[in-house]
């Protein structure tokens, strides 16, 4: 049985070799109204894109003159982000433990990056998000509704294996709450955190 570090390091294996397809399919699936709140939120411009993919989203706050750095452990997606967003900046990092300073971002943004990560891992994130985050800092947390873990395989994406972690609501909400963030909201897969 494959350990969950090695789920992960698979994941990210996968997305180096769907890179092009995922961004390609992941292109129109903007989180307009998440991403218009989360700004709105922010105390200041700069946002950690923590799992940026192909760099959607990093474009969205340039656009909007925010200060984003996207990071993300498939060198794959970082090459396509830095294709598609000249602009942007984009960090091959693992955002459980990242090279910035304490901190460093008024924001923090987690769409579906948690998804592919251990549970027994989310709380060193966390942990790291805290740190990273400076005062009345926001952090935007979206993960898949459920229970477990899952191996997917999907046909758009030649059929390469990813591992997926489901939380429930509740499941999120305690661990947030465990790392000092007070909820703003929470709804079935999206959790919205400030620091305190």
């Amino acid at each position: 049985m494959m350990k969950t570090e090695e789920k992960l390091k698979e994941a990210v294996k996968t997305y180096n070799k769907i890179a092009s397809i995922y961004a390609k399919y992941s292109e129109d699936q903007l989180m307009q109204f998440q991403l218009s709140r989360f700004e709105s939120l922010l105390s200041g411009k700069r946002i950690l894109d923590a799992g940026s993919g192909s760099g959607r989203d990093v474009e969205y706050f340039l656009e909007d003159g925010f200060k984003p750095i996207g990071v993300d452990l498939s060198l794959g997606l970082i090459k396509e982000a830095k294709k598609r967003v000249p602009k942007g900046e984009f960090l091959k990092q693992d955002f459980r433990k990242t090279k910035f300073k304490d901190n460093s971002f008024d924001g923090i943004w987690s769409v579906t990056s948690l998804i592919h990560l251990p549970k027994e891992e989310i709380k060193k994130t966390l942990k790291e998000f805290h740190r990273l985050l400076d005062k009345d800092g926001i952090v935007y947390i979206s993960v898949k509704k459920g229970t477990g873990s899952k191996e997917i395989k999907k046909e758009k994406y030649n059929n390469e294996p990813r591992t997926f972690y489901f939380y429930e609501q509740i499941e999120m909400e305690e661990l947030v709450k465990e790392f000092g963030f007070k909820i703003i909201s929470s709804e079935s897969n999206d959790v919205w955190v400030e620091l305190f």
